[in-house]
C-alpha cells in the first residue's frame, strides 16, 4: 500500500501514527512545500522573541520519520492530482503513485486588495519563514502596524512589543478577537493592550499604502487616520489550499474541502484533516485528531470523526485568555454565568443552554478550564452543581460522585 500525504503538517504527522496502527509495512511519503520538519507553529511568535531555538522547533524528532520509515520531500509543492491514474505530479516533474492519499495542506494567508499593498513591504504570520523574514526588520525603536486583532495579530503584536518595536495594531471589528470575546471582554483587553503602549483602532481598516523614499510606508486607514511604520503585518485569517481538488468530481469545496464522517473527501481513497477541511477552526488539537483519524482510515480502521467544540488558548504580554464553544454566544436561549473583577484583569463567563455548558471564556483566572473543556465536550448536565460552577473551591469533586470517580479512574 501506497500512503502519500501532501503537507508536512500536524495533520500528517498524527495520520502518520494513525496509519502505523493497522499498516505497518505499507511506504509513506510525505510532501511539504516547506523545507523544514513539522514544526509547532504556535511556537513561530516565541522564535521571533528567542524564548525557543531553532532546535526546539520539531514537532516530531527526526527519529520519529525514521522509526515509521517514511520519506520526506521537502521544498516541493504538490501541482496536481491525477485521480484516475492514482497519481500526484510535484512541481520538479515527478509523479508519485498512490493508493491513498492524505489532503493536509493547511491555509495560507489572506491579505486583502488594499491600494499600493503589492507595491510594498509587508509581512504575514502564519510559518516559519514569515518570521524568520521578520527577524531581520523587527529592530528596537521601529513602529509596525498589524492589521487584524485576533490570536494571529495578538502573537505578532507580543512579539514585536517585546523585541522593541511600537505596534499599533487595526480592527474592522468592533473590538478585539471578536469571535471569541464579548464586548465586556473585548474592553477589557483592549484597556490592558493600551496601558501597556500598544495603540489600537476598532471599527477600521486600512485603505491604501505607499512606500515613501525612505522605506517607511504611509498608511491610511478608511477613517481618514494615516499612520507611518517600518513594518506592517497582515493577519486577518487563512484560506485553505484547496486547489490539488478543486474542479475535480466528486469533490465538494466551500470554503474548504467537505469531507464525510470518515474524513474522506468523494475521491475514493482520497482524505482530508486539519485547516483544508470546510468548517473546521484553525486549531492545533483539531488538526492532530483528525490526522489520526484520517490516517487510521487510510489503514482499513473505518473510524468516526466526531467533531470537538472550538477550543484556543492564548496568552500574550502576562494575559491569559481561554475560550471554548459558544463563548461569544447571545439570545435568549442562552444563560451567563459571569464574574469580573476589571482591576485584576479577571474575567469568567460560562455559557450555558438548556442546563448544559455551551461556551466559556476564561480571562487570566484560567484554573478550572479542564473541568469546563470536560462539561463542555461530554454534554454533562449541571443543573445539580451550577451555582458552584464559578465558586472559588469548584473542583473535580463538586461534580456528582459518577462523574468524579469515572475521571479519577482515567
Amino acid at each position: 500500500m501506497n500512503y502519500v500525504l501532501i503537507g508536512n503538517s500536524v495533520a500528517s504527522v498524527n495520520a502518520v501514527a494513525g496509519i502505523r496502527e493497522y499498516d505497518r509495512e505499507g511506504s509513506i511519503t510525505i510532501v511539504s512545500a516547506e523545507n523544514y520538519y513539522a514544526y509547532g507553529r504556535p511556537l513561530i511568535s516565541y522564535w521571533l522573541e528567542k524564548r525557543v531555538q531553532d532546535q526546539d522547533m520539531p514537532y516530531r524528532p527526526q527519529e520519529f520519520y525514521e522509526k515509521n520509515c517514511v520519506r520526506v520531500i521537502l521544498g516541493r509543492r504538490a501541482v496536481k492530482l491525477d485521480p484516475e491514474a492514482r497519481q500526484v505530479h510535484l512541481d520538479n516533474g515527478e509523479k508519485l503513485p498512490f493508493d491513498r492519499l492524505l489532503l493536509a495542506t493547511g491555509g495560507r494567508p489572506f491579505v486583502p486588495p488594499i491600494a499600493g499593498l503589492t507595491a510594498a513591504n509587508y509581512f504575514t504570520f502564519i510559518n516559519y519563514d514569515d518570521v524568520r523574514r521578520l527577524e531581520a526588520f523587527a529592530i528596537p525603536g521601529r513602529e509596525a502596524v498589524i492589521l487584524g486583532a485576533g490570536p494571529t495579530g495578538l502573537k505578532a503584536m507580543e512579539s514585536l512589543v517585546q523585541r522593541g518595536v511600537k505596534v499599533t495594531l487595526v480592527e474592522l471589528a468592533d473590538r478585539i478577537w471578536a469571535p471569541a470575546l464579548d464586548p465586556e471582554a473585548g474592553a477589557l483587553v483592549a484597556g490592558f493592550l493600551q496601558d501597556n503602549g500598544v495603540n489600537l483602532y476598532l471599527n477600521d481598516t486600512l485603505t491604501s499604502i505607499r512606500q515613501e523614499d525612505d522605506g517607511r510606508l504611509l498608511i491610511e486607514l478608511k477613517s481618514g487616520r494615516e499612520l507611518k511604520a517600518d513594518i506592517l503585518v497582515i493577519a486577518i485569517g487563512v484560506r485553505p489550499n484547496v486547489e490539488l481538488l478543486t474542479g475535480l468530481p466528486g469533490v465538494t469545496i466551500n470554503r474548504g474541502v467537505v469531507v464525510g464522517p470518515d474524513l474522506s473527501t468523494g475521491l475514493p481513497g482520497v482524505y482530508a484533516a486539519g485547516d483544508v477541511v470546510d468548517g473546521n477552526p484553525p486549531l492545533l488539537p483539531h488538526a492532530a485528531i483528525q490526522g489520526k483519524i484520517a490516517g487510521r482510515n487510510m489503514a482499513g480502521a473505518g473510524e468516526i470523526y466526531q467533531p470537538l467544540p472550538p477550543y484556543n488558548a492564548l496568552g500574550f504580554l502576562g494575559l491569559h485568555i481561554i475560550s471554548m464553544g459558544n463563548s461569544a454566544a447571545t439570545g435568549e436561549e442562552y444563560e451567563l454565568l459571569t464574574e469580573v473583577d476589571p482591576a485584576a484583569l479577571v474575567y469568567r463567563k460560562l455559557v450555558l443552554k438548556d442546563n448544559r455548558l455551551s461556551g466559556a471564556l476564561l480571562i487570566n483566572k484560567i484554573d478550572r478550564a479542564g473541568i469546563y473543556r470536560q462539561l463542555l465536550e461530554e454534554g454533562i448536565e449541571v443543573t445539580s452543581f451550577k451555582d458552584e460552577l464559578l465558586r472559588p473551591d469548584f473542583g473535580l469533586l463538586s461534580l456528582p460522585e459518577t462523574i468524579w470517580q469515572q475521571q479519577l479512574a482515567v
